[in-house]
């Protein structure tokens, strides 16, 4: 059974035209979001936090307009990011129910095609035995190499727990190395 065989292509096709709305549903919002965010920020002049910009009231309508289009820009290139993802996989699901339905069988069955008549076959001619020949030897195979096991290790590579260490610098009642590390 084929991995698609349980799936009907209308369902999955309607899920990839579902991807497709909410990729262009994703690019509006986030430009209405934008848009709204910019009349925010445009509308500060407007505010008591006017003495932020240094603006005269004035130009509160103008910030407004501004913040606007300027927030919509920035939402719909955002949004558009955002998108392009839907899209990608509205594309992929659309591209594998194309191959799924190439490669499906097709439901309606088909008459095999009928074999043309064939005349009857004449009785085979009589066969002589002949000594038989005997079977070919399979070549022979080179002989195998011992196996030669290495002798073990008559130390330990480990310490037994419990067993001192070796010593990591001379003791105090060894000399030094050195004359002139002692005076």
């Amino acid at each position: 059974m084929s991995p698609a065989a349980g799936y009907d292509p209308k369902i999955i096709e309607r899920f990839a035209e579902q991807l497709l709305r909410k990729a262009d549903n994703v690019r509006v919002g986030c430009a209405v979001g934008g848009g709204v965010f910019g009349v925010f920020v445009g509308a500060v002049p407007l505010t008591p936090l006017k003495s932020v910009w240094g603006l005269p009231a004035g130009f509160g309508v103008a910030t407004i307009i501004v913040g606007a289009l300027v927030g919509i820009l920035i939402g719909w290139v955002i949004g558009e990011g955002r998108a392009f993802r839907y899209r990608v996989q509205a594309s992929a699901v659309a591209e594998a129910v194309a191959t799924a339905t190439a490669h499906a069988p097709s439901p309606v069955l088909e008459e095999p095609p009928k074999l043309p008549s064939v005349p009857p076959l004449s009785p085979a001619p009589a066969v002589t035995e002949e000594p038989a020949e005997e079977p070919a030897k399979p070549p022979s195979l080179p002989p195998l190499s011992p196996v030669i096991e290495s002798p073990r290790p008559t130390e330990p590579l480990l310490r037994p727990p419990g067993s001192p260490l070796p010593p990591l610098s001379p003791s105090p009642e060894e000399p030094p190395l050195s004359p002139a590390v002692g005076d």
